[in-house]
């Protein structure tokens, strides 16, 4: 319905559109247009590379101006400016961290090409700025504002920075503090195996998923002696009572600030789906390519939509508003996309810092004795107070400067003790002058994969996994961004505790300084070369996938550090990737057409895949429980209380609803989101649905109760570890419990039940226990309110909501909506999926309230391109709308096919775009 709307609006004005004399826009150099599909979608063609991504700038001001506005001041630490001071502790913490300053720097450095580009593309923008005058959308008037500050072209590339800095930047700090406590409660050896042997494990939950044939035999020689172990002397790295103190106030001050949400919760982080298949395993004998992005769900959405041509050369895809370029897309020659690779590029140093008058802060750290100045950063918080801009006075919590360490690359001092001098430093790979935004722009006109491998040698920071094809028949799977060499690594050994815990600044593990410089290269220290980096291209076994996994397999054995550079050297680039759970499923349904039928892939089969809702945990989990149950039964000499449990008529009838699942997660969304499907979704239409649905709920009950058990319950106090490590620990734990009895490496019981004495009767109660009080929980007045498990359904949990930063009047759906709520005073739209489904939707696997099974990472954008010597075929879809203007018909257009997996086929080039036009623009110089 939303669509017919907007496409019957765009129609009645097209007429009038065509008939229309050109607009005027200064500064613009040649004729330009903008013709505007039956979709709604922008294409922008021009004459010259100026006029294109000028009037990028200037489609983008028109339909996401707010989003742009309040991206670049989230980002630069000023939005406090636009939205008031309730942002001001965002503002303080993106400001010590300045990515502002790193963005000036990287423009300050910029090829020519790029700062023209960027120029043109703030020319735009700005222009339109002038055509709005102060007729704003409406969040300004609701925040009281009249004017907009005009757009800079540091503004594009930090808005790049936020990008790359929400995928890429770690702390560190969790990881410490839990080592220390564990140390601190079981002593150096079992604290340490604790940690890496039996919690917070290297190897995945499917440690085994990784690229097929990205390397296609292990990276190096294995290491030996301190390198082998980079875990037994950790405890020798441990940190002052005074920096651990600092380190748990850190993570108190921005755990509620939503940028650092993926930062300190890996689950939040931006993460990805992609593969690709040769033509030789496809029906049509043409490579395919697939890529679906996850990350946040706002409104209006991550990604906007829209083709750019110029000279006859077109490329289409998603584009993020603020910035010029395609970014993940396709045009005449190639097709890519991406995941997010998580290497370690951060570092956070205790440092000593001391009084020094000679200093411009009147401060220094001290290294190996010798005191190095901090350097002072002014700094000027403002907030907007009704409409007028108020300087905030320096106080707690508002800082007069920044303090940088020129060592760390200027990164900043983040937690300072004045009274003690201990501090905490970050030195991250994006503090320098990074050139990723530019990488894309390459793409975009890149004919073969040697332009695109050229052009990735500038994607420098906000790692990612690339994925390509090519009309020559070729496709490649290649990592990217540069990772600093340390030196106590290519020294051969570890200094104090491995990387990824907080690091002694002291020295011995500091970056190396650049002296073997790699092409284009950002950073001034030395980063792991090109080729030392995972890739493959046309591998032998005609396919490849990544989902945020380990590429190269190197923490299968769970060991980062066992592996030789070529040189000499440890070989580290991350200590652990996402658990696995989604490449598991990609790589099972492709195995499944690639042995059944003909044997190939269709377009319409990857489309499918990119939708599967199936619970790879479950297919793991679930035969676990029905072991337990049936041995219960079974069993004479099982233990009485375990028995007790079987027979309980609850966990029986759930044992049974488990036993005929599928492990999929049907909510009965196909056709829309008005308020008769939200409807639809809470009495699921066939019997089978209805199993699942209750099944799916169920489970996921099961699975909060039994982490809750096996690991909260027995580190009590102690940190315990996100859910991804947490679900591979519970794995290796039952599936080694024939040796193991439940108890790790470390000599502590998981699985210690009072009064039973057998470990497998221990184990058996834990699991059947947990589905007990699963049941419990569903059947509790803020659930269900009700025991019968029909009533069970996975659409009354599993929710989304699409929300923007000034609240649920702008957010989808809105207060007040068509939307009934699926239980009393909860919110959201119903939708299949669950915890690491292919089609990502997960939520807190611990989850104890109806609003924890919410989520609020998704595929951004999900697409499928082929491509053929007689041209490229795509098909993609988008949350939301290309309108962030509430009441534009487009806010929300393709939100209804989003949520039903549904896509719409993609146009590119002029012929194809004018056939599908709607509305067409024409624009001229104004003088």
């Amino acid at each position: 319905m939303l669509r017919a709307l907007a496409l019957s609006l765009l129609l009645c004005i097209s007429a009038a559109v065509l008939a229309e004399t050109p607009q005027r826009l200064a500064r613009l150099q040649d004729a330009a247009r903008i013709t505007i599909d039956d979709e709604g979608i922008s294409h922008v063609r021009a004459n010259n590379e100026h006029d294109l991504y000028f009037m990028q700038g200037w489609v983008h001001a028109r339909d996401r101006l707010f989003q742009m506005d309040y991206n670049r001041r989230l980002a630069s630490g000023t939005l406090a400016e636009l939205v008031g001071i309730a942002a001001l502790p965002t503002d303080v913490q993106l400001r010590t961290l300045g990515l502002r300053r790193s963005a000036e720097r990287s423009y300050a450095a910029a090829s020519p090409f790029f700062r023209a580009t960027l120029d043109a593309y703030a020319e735009g923008v700005n222009a339109r700025l002038r055509a709005l005058g102060t007729s704003l959308p409406p969040e300004y008037g609701a925040l009281h504002l009249t004017q907009v500050a005009p757009w800079t072209p540091v503004d594009s590339i930090v808005i790049g920075k936020l990008v790359a800095f929400s995928n890429g930047f770690e702390l560190d700090i969790n990881r410490t503090v839990a080592l220390q406590s564990y140390i601190a409660a079981f002593g150096p050896a079992r604290g340490v195996a604790l940690y890496s042997q039996d919690l917070w494990r290297s190897a995945a939950f499917e440690p085994n998923a990784t690229v097929p044939d990205a390397m296609l035999a292990p990276p190096h020689g294995a290491a030996t002696g301190d390198a082998q172990h980079g875990m037994e002397r950790a405890h020798e790295g441990l940190h002052s009572d005074d920096h651990v103190s600092l380190m748990r106030d850190y993570v108190d001050r921005v755990r509620d600030i939503p940028v650092f949400q993926g930062i300190l919760n890996h689950e939040q982080r931006g993460n990805s789906n992609l593969w690709a298949v040769s033509g030789a395993l496809t029906k049509d004998g043409r490579p395919l390519l697939a890529n679906d992005p996850h990350l946040t769900a706002p409104t209006p959405s991550v990604f906007y939509p829209m083709g750019l041509e110029n000279d006859g050369k077109p490329v289409f895809g998603s584009s993020i508003a603020g910035a010029p370029g395609i970014i993940h897309g396709y045009n005449r020659w190639i097709a890519w996309g991406s995941t997010n690779n998580e290497v370690d590029v951060t570092d956070t140093f205790a440092e000593q810092v001391v009084p020094d008058p000679a200093s411009p802060s009147g401060l220094s750290t001290i290294y190996r004795g010798t005191r190095e100045p901090l350097i002072p950063i002014l700094e000027t918080f403002r907030a907007n107070m009704g409409g007028t801009l108020v300087v905030i006075p320096p106080a707690a919590g508002v800082p007069a400067a920044t303090l940088v360490m020129p060592r760390r690359d200027f990164g900043p001092i983040i937690s300072l003790n004045p009274t003690t001098g201990a501090a905490l430093s970050v030195q991250y790979v994006g503090n320098g002058p990074t050139q990723e935004i530019e990488a894309f722009l390459l793409f975009n006109r890149a004919r073969n994969i040697d332009d695109f491998k050229g052009a990735l040698q500038r994607f420098d920071v906000g790692a990612q996994n690339f994925v390509y094809i090519d009309v020559h028949g070729n496709i490649a799977y290649f990592t990217s961004g540069e990772i600093p060499v340390r030196e106590d690594l290519q020294a051969g050994t570890v200094n104090g505790v491995p990387p990824w815990f907080v690091r002694n600044g002291q020295g011995g593990n500091e970056w190396l300084p650049a002296t073997n410089r790699q092409p284009y290269q950002a950073s001034a220290f030395e980063v792991l070369p090109f080729a030392e980096m995972p890739q493959i291209v046309n591998p032998p076994a005609g396919y490849f996938v990544n989902a945020n996994n380990d590429p190269a397999g190197v923490t299968r054995d769970n060991n980062p550090l066992n592996q030789l550079r070529p040189g000499g050297g440890i070989s580290y680039t991350a200590y652990s990737w996402k658990a696995g759970f989604r490449v598991a499923r990609i790589e099972k349904r492709l195995r499944e057409l690639f042995e059944s039928g003909d044997r190939l892939v269709s377009f319409e089969e990857m489309q499918a895949i990119q939708a599967d809702v199936v619970l790879h945990d479950a297919e793991v989990f679930t035969p676990y429980i029905l072991r337990a149950f049936d041995r219960a039964l079974a069993d004479s000499s099982a233990d009485p209380q375990l028995r007790a449990l079987a027979a309980d008529a609850g966990v029986a009838e759930a044992a049974a609803r488990l036993r005929q699942w599928d492990e999929s997660t049907p909510t009965g969304i196909t056709q829309g989101y008005d308020a008769a499907d939200v409807a639809g979704a809470l009495q699921p239409a066939s019997a089978g649905e209805v199993q699942a649905s209750v099944a799916a709920s169920i489970y996921a009950a099961w699975r909060s109760r039994m982490l809750s058990t096996v690991i909260n319950g027995t580190l009590g106090p102690l940190p315990a570890p996100d859910d991804f490590d947490s679900l591979a620990a519970l794995r290796n734990l039952l599936d080694n419990f024939a040796s193991n009895g439940g108890v790790g490496v470390s000599g502590v019981n998981f699985f210690a039940v009072s009064g039973i004495a057998a470990a497998p009767d221990r184990r058996d109660f834990v699991i059947l226990s947990s589905l007990r009080s699963g049941l419990d929980m569903l059947a509790s007045s803020a659930f269900f309110g009700s025991a019968s498990q029909n009533d069970y359904r996975w659409g009354r949990l599993h929710r989304i909501e699409f929300t923007h930063p000034l609240g649920s009047v702008f957010s989808i759906p809105p207060a007040g909506g068509a939307f009934p709520p699926p239980l009393p005073g909860v919110r959201g739209i119903p939708t299949d999926g669950g915890f690491q489904t292919v089609d990502n939707s997960s939520h807190n696997a611990r989850a104890k309230v109806p609003d924890d099974f919410m989520f609020t990472v998704i595929p951004s954008h999900r697409i499928v391109a082929e491509a053929g010597r007689d041209g490229m075929r795509a098909a993609d879809i988008w949350p939301g709308g290309t309108s962030g203007v509430l009441g534009n018909p487009n806010y929300s257009q393709f939100l209804e096919r989003w949520l039903a997996n549904d896509t719409i086929a993609l146009n590119l080039g002029n012929d194809e775009v004018v056939r599908a036009a709607a509305a067409v623009q024409k624009y001229v110089p104004a003088d």
